[in-house]
């Protein structure tokens, strides 16, 4: 057992014990998950060792809308950087992942989203039995505690289609809609509305589509942000004498054996400790990787599972060979335009005024009131429009018979299997192609490659963002080592709009957003024939919102798909009990498990994943459905 006596100072060693029961590989949203959930048997041991640092109780992580001053920030962040993407034109995306206790919830902008019925049952589908929407609901509803709002934000914000009945009622997370919110929140829902598109049925269903508010990842007593690392490492919990977690612990490699039973066995973890020593930490019963979509399968590479062609390009012995470490990388490519606000109508950019930001950050600290506070976005999860009526429905037929043949040559062995799902997706009137979110700030790609030189006002005025993110796309990544050592980061590829039928849909969507901001009521709180970002950009024609695509696409920071939980012969890394083929003991829990991206923001989706995840550990290795 653990001497709690340490456990705060999360980067100290002292009293750590040289072997555990379980060990987790990252201290992120999966991670905390499963090592709490975990320990509840106060008769096992666990340690999860995390890369970042400690920050809890840092006000960068508290407040909610200070988020981006994480970003970009190497005491918070990974900072990955995509290699030039050709279908943008050669530009290079960045990628904010959370390196601290709570990993990227900890860092993100709290929006919470839920995935679609059709999406989730996909998994099941890819030969993955009992990952269905509807084994894995409860799943959603036990990682979150929803905060009902009050009866003035219930009808500021439409919420009658809300379902408290379907909530999550006793889970670690807090979801809220927040206090504060301007009229473009209050316009958004009620614009959909008028052009028939009013959201029907509770989000977390995984029905409906419509224009909607979404609650965030805020505690609603507190006004705090609420993660893993605050809420699934509670003070309570770090009073458990069975877990350990280390902080600013890097780790190096799984240390992996050949059984007897000609499987790979995970006998413990290599890491560096603070003090930059390299130290071995053996596992009694499993090694559990929660890295995330970019660091688990280069840690997969790194300890020798992965293509044997890659491995011995770094003289790394090969132990499982599996070319598909790495592979199936999706994300949702997001395009975006931003237009500028009537002069009445504050946005976020307000805050660029150093004496407002300083203001709103005295408010937030006396008071837990203003601009800090806010976590509410608003959405709409759509179809594409045009494709409703019999002649849309032709030119869809004629789209996806175009880019979807059945002989065309595959880059992953699931893909035609993946394929055929989200072609019947996208003939669905009751699926949605596209998630619609308002950001009451501008955005503007060209600003630079890190999220904060686009996310941050670098224009003048106030401005309205309409963010076009593709729920389900066609175009597949990778990731991959490029060194032997875990400091140099992975080579990351997402290959945006590689597949041509990306473009042909968000091309569709982008197209709407023309109707979007010409409807009311949101267009009486936009300037009559102001400005735009990209400069004096229209898309009235297809052709033009073909083009916008690859001038503004950027990512909305959801990777998945790189270690698929699919059968080897699928192009699978892990089996459905979460376990790596050809290993008994190593297991991946995080987004990258995930084989077929889900619509929407997929926090919820690693939170269940990852509490579904520990079930299966408590249950048993040989547990079956």
């Amino acid at each position: 057992m653990t001497d709690s006596s340490v456990q705060y100072d999360t980067a100290s060693i002292q009293g750590l014990s040289g072997s555990y029961d379980y060990i987790v590989v990252g201290g992120g949203t999966s991670g905390l998950v499963v090592a709490s959930r975990v320990t509840e048997d106060p008769n096992v041991t666990v340690l999860v060792l995390e890369a970042g640092a400690n920050k809890l109780d840092d006000s960068r992580i508290t407040t909610p809308g200070l988020a981006l001053t994480t970003w970009d920030n190497a005491d918070f962040d990974w900072q990955f950087i995509t290699t030039p993407q050709a279908g943008l034109h050669g530009r290079t995306v960045g990628h904010p992942r959370g390196k601290t206790l709570g990993g990227s919830a900890a860092i993100n902008l709290n929006l919470m989203a839920y995935p679609s019925k059709s999406g989730i049952d996909g998994w099941e589908k890819l030969g993955n039995r009992g990952w269905n929407f509807d084994t894995l609901r409860p799943y959603y509803q036990k990682f979150h505690t929803y905060c009902p709002p009050s009866k003035e934000v219930n009808e500021l914000l439409g919420l009658d289609y809300m379902d408290e009945g379907v909530q999550g009622k006793t889970g670690p997370i807090k979801v809220s809609f927040g206090d504060f919110h301007g009229p473009l929140q209050k316009e958004w829902p009620e614009t959909f509305k008028r052009l028939n598109m009013k959201y029907t049925g509770d989000p977390s269903t995984g029905l409906g589509s419509g224009g909607h508010s979404n609650p965030a990842t805020i505690d609603a007593k507190s006004k705090t942000r609420s993660h893993a690392g605050a809420e699934y490492y509670s003070p309570e919990v770090r009073k458990r004498m069975n877990l350990r977690v280390l902080s600013e612990a890097l780790v190096e490699k799984i240390v992996l054996e050949k059984s007897d039973n000609g499987l790979i066995s995970a006998k413990g973890v290599k890491y560096l400790s603070k003090d930059g020593q390299s130290r071995l930490v053996h596992a009694g019963k499993e090694v559990i990787l929660a890295a995330g979509a970019f660091q688990s399968p280069q840690l997969l590479e790194l300890s020798g599972i992965g293509s044997r062609s890659l491995l011995e390009k770094f003289n790394i012995e090969v132990l499982i060979d599996n070319p598909h470490v790495g592979e199936n990388l999706q994300d949702h490519a997001v395009a975006s335009l931003s237009v500028e606000a009537a002069d009445h109508i504050p946005t976020g950019d307000v805050l660029r005024d150093p004496k407002i930001f300083a203001a709103a950050i005295e408010e937030y600290n006396n008071s837990k009131t203003g601009f800090l506070t806010a976590g509410t976005y608003c959405s709409a999860f759509m179809p594409i429009v045009d494709f409703l009526h019999d002649d849309g429905k032709a030119e869809l037929m004629q789209l996806l018979d175009t880019y979807l043949k059945s002989d065309a040559p595959s880059t992953f062995p699931a893909q035609q299997q993946q394929y055929l799902l989200l072609r019947e997706m996208l003939q669905s009137k009751d699926d949605s192609s596209i998630h619609y979110v308002m950001a009451p700030f501008q955005l503007n790609v060209h600003a630079g490659a890190a999220p904060t030189k686009y996310l941050l006002p670098s224009t003048d005025g106030n401005y309205m963002s309409v963010i076009a993110a593709l729920n389900h796309p066609f175009s597949r990544g990778s990731v991959h080592i490029n060194s032997a050592d875990v400091r140099e980061k992975p080579t990351v590829d997402p290959r945006y709009l590689s597949h041509p039928l990306d473009n042909e849909i968000l091309a569709r969507h982008v197209q709407y957003m023309e109707t979007l901001i010409r409807a009311e009521p949101l267009a009486s709180l936009l300037k009559e024939n102001g400005r735009r970002i990209p400069t004096d950009t229209h898309v009235e024609t297809l052709e033009e919102a073909r083009a916008l695509g690859p001038r503004t696409i950027t990512s909305n920071f959801h990777p998945t798909g790189t270690c698929a939980m699919m059968s080897k012969e699928l192009g699978g890394v892990v089996d459905e009990r979460l376990v790596v083929h050809g290993s008994n003991n190593l297991r991946v829990v995080d987004a990258s498990i995930i084989p077929l991206e889900p619509r929407g923001n997929i926090q919820s989706s690693v939170y269940a994943i990852a509490e579904r995840a520990a079930d299966i550990i408590k249950q048993g290795s040989n547990h079956s459905y």
